[in-house]
């Protein structure tokens, strides 16, 4: 064999071995990033309130974490327009966000592809504001959504993976939050024809004292700001792959359900108007999320800012946003799937299985003890349902109803929703139930979630007048003598 012969095959042996194995369809993974809510400045009153240089730095400390993704969605929160409007009607305490034009290409170069518009700010300044919004984003190739009857929904491609958009929130002219139905159905039409369905919502109570996420209709200055766990769990059921919430100026939970990424709120992340950052309410989180091409997901990351003060979301060294997601998660999802690093990693634990599905009562009663020591000492307040304020029923509806297992918030229907069982047969996750203050009347007063019974010395945690307390039955006599029954709810 000549030299020349030697070569050639050489040389197509080499070109036919690939030098690394490519990923599959089924292996590639999508990234996406969500952010909280932009306001980049107002020109309203005049240009004197806009941000130092003009903006331009606003967005550049993180803008290579923004750029580095298949997606890069946010909240903007307010209107584009340079001049005019009809300034909404506002008696006292009011905010008016009007961004230039201009500012438009701060957000294309730091790397935003689609923006959810529907929030309480969008329509500052009327039909003029929305109109011009639309324009300016259409203008500079920009997607959005959330505008009843306007932008409902987004489709676009990238990559050659089809995504769909679509923002919500209660405020007028935006997609309700509070329609769930309609909710499910453009969620549903959007998953027909597109890949990874993207939901964004801004809802939920604002301010530090509204962090959780309470399961329940929240409202806030009298307006329904809808239920953000019944509406995420909705969509996702729909249809969607990641859920991004924001509204409330701080950072809440996150979970995974059905395999698919939830967080409750990103806070604000690139605020430079009149806003309140100090806290955690300056917490500025980059959430990165990685699914299949199915939408499933796979892993993600925090990428902890922070801004302190006007000039706009910088890196923290002490990863504060992740620390506060995970902490959050931990109390409103204690069961859940997703595992949290204190650095911001996120990934799925390996081999989860719902307790409620394979039926071990001792590991989820167990779970349930766990989860509810965390609010000892929280005070005491006749009809307050949690997180840091309970009565008895409510300490116990909260605590339950965190793990999936639904108890109405009153003792006298609580005894209603389990097994009665004989005190010697009391186990740890049961309820243990006493009549009220008159130890005469059959009347149920107070209930407890049992932590222990050893040969009959049973121990119960329970809100009452001294707060979340755990104590030993026998050990008062004040309760030893108005105890009713024992209830089994994990069966």
């Amino acid at each position: 064999m000549t030299y020349l012969k030697v070569l050639v095959i050489g040389i197509v042996l080499a070109l036919s071995i690939p030098i690394f194995a490519q990923p599959t369809e089924d292996e590639r993974l999508i990234s996406v990033i969500g952010v909280g809510d932009i306001m980049l400045g107002s020109n309203y009153p005049s240009e004197a309130k806009l941000p130092v240089a003009d903006g331009k730095e606003l967005l550049s400390r993180v803008s290579h974490i923004l750029q580095d993704a298949d997606v890069t969605s946010g909240n903007l929160e307010g209107c584009i327009l340079n001049q005019g409007g009809n300034v909404k009607a506002c008696k006292s305490g009011c905010y008016f966000f009007r961004m230039p034009e201009r500012y438009v290409s701060y957000l294309v170069d730091a790397g935003f592809d689609v923006l959810n518009i529907a929030n309480n700010h969008n329509g500052d300044f009327g039909v003029p504001g929305r109109e011009n919004t639309v324009k300016t984003l259409k203008n500079a190739g920009l997607h959005y959504a959330g505008l009843k009857n306007i932008c409902e929904t987004s489709r676009f491609e990238i990559n050659g993976i089809k995504y769909g958009f679509c923002g919500f929130a209660p405020n007028t002219g935006t997609v309700k939050i509070t329609d769930i139905g309609y909710a499910k159905q453009l969620v549903s039409e959007l998953k027909q024809d597109c890949d990874i369905v993207i939901v964004s919502f801004h809802g939920g109570a604002e301010g530090k004292a509204h962090n959780r996420v309470t399961r329940k209709t929240e409202t806030f200055y009298g307006e329904n700001r809808g239920n953000v766990y019944e509406f995420a769990h909705a969509v996702v059921d729909a249809g969607a792959d990641i859920v991004f919430g924001h509204g409330p100026h701080v950072v809440r939970a996150a979970e995974l359900y059905k395999d698919r990424f939830i967080i409750y709120s990103l806070g604000n992340f690139c605020t430079a108007g009149d806003f309140s950052i100090s806290g955690i309410s300056g917490y500025a989180p980059i959430v990165k999320v990685y699914t299949d091409i199915t939408g499933k997901f796979v892993k993600g990351q925090i990428f902890s800012a922070v801004q302190k003060d006007k000039t706009g979301p910088v890196l923290d060294d002490n990863h504060s946003a992740a620390k506060e997601i995970k902490r959050l998660s931990g109390f409103d999802f204690p069961s859940n799937p997703l595992l949290i690093s204190d650095d911001g990693t996120i990934e799925r634990k390996e081999n989860t299985v719902s307790v409620l599905d394979t039926g071990d009562r001792e590991t989820l009663a167990q779970n349930i003890i766990d989860y509810s020591r965390q609010f000892l000492n929280k005070p005491y307040r006749r009809g307050y349902k949690g997180p840091d304020v309970f009565d008895c029923s409510g300490f116990t509806s909260f605590v339950f109803n965190n793990f999936g297992l639904q108890l109405t918030s009153g003792c006298i229907t609580q005894i209603n929703q389990g097994t009665k069982i004989a005190k010697e047969n009391v186990q740890t996750g049961d309820l243990i139930f006493f009549k009220g203050r008159n130890v005469n009347s059959s009347r149920i007063g107070h209930v407890g979630i049992v932590t222990s019974n050893d040969e009959g010395r049973i121990r119960f945690i329970h809100a009452c007048l001294r707060g979340v307390i755990e104590e030993e039955l026998n050990q008062s006599k004040y309760y030893k003598s108005r105890y009713v029954t024992g209830l089994r709810v994990l069966s």
